[in-house]
């Protein structure tokens, strides 16, 4: 038997955790699976929880249309600037999930290229999921806006 169980988003944790007790007093043969689907409001949660330079890997994507061409990003914000946004980001994903935002199975919205044929070592870039452009987009709008910053591109 499948049961689905909806909850708020982000579920409350004490409804985490009274699901979590009931998987582990059935047993073994109980699943709990949750939707990995970004919303404006995960986003804007993720956006919160990274630094603004951090944040400026995500602005480049919505800005090139779901993709960071990393040599231009490295121009415009220095040659070690993606030393670190990508993991900065996956650590905030999984704080996320710790904090109850979304669940354990989420991923990171960024995804690395192959490597810059004229940098050893070095991305060609960073995707961002064609249906994330808006998601990110509508996200970036509000933090900014509460942040008091003017342009998309501004966080340095």
């Amino acid at each position: 038997m499948e049961i689905t169980i909806k909850v708020p988003d982000p579920a409350p944790p004490e409804i985490i955790q009274a699901v979590a007790d009931l998987v582990a007093r059935i047993g073994a043969g109980a699943t709990v699976t949750t939707d990995t689907e970004w919303t404006v409001d995960r986003a804007e949660k993720l956006l919160r929880q990274i630094q603004p330079h951090t944040r400026n890997l995500i602005v480049a994507a919505v800005e090139g249309d779901g993709f960071a061409d990393g040599a231009a990003f490295r121009a415009r914000h220095g040659e070690n600037s993606l030393k670190g946004p990508s993991q900065s980001i996956t650590k905030a994903v999984k704080s996320g999930a710790e904090l109850g935002y979304w669940g354990r199975s989420m991923t990171s919205p960024i995804a690395p290229t192959t490597p810059d044929k004229n940098g050893w070592s070095k991305t060609g870039g960073y995707y961002l999921d064609k249906s994330l452009v808006p998601v990110f987009a509508q996200a970036l709008a509000t933090v900014q806006q509460s942040s008091g910053q003017a342009g998309r591109g501004e966080a340095e």
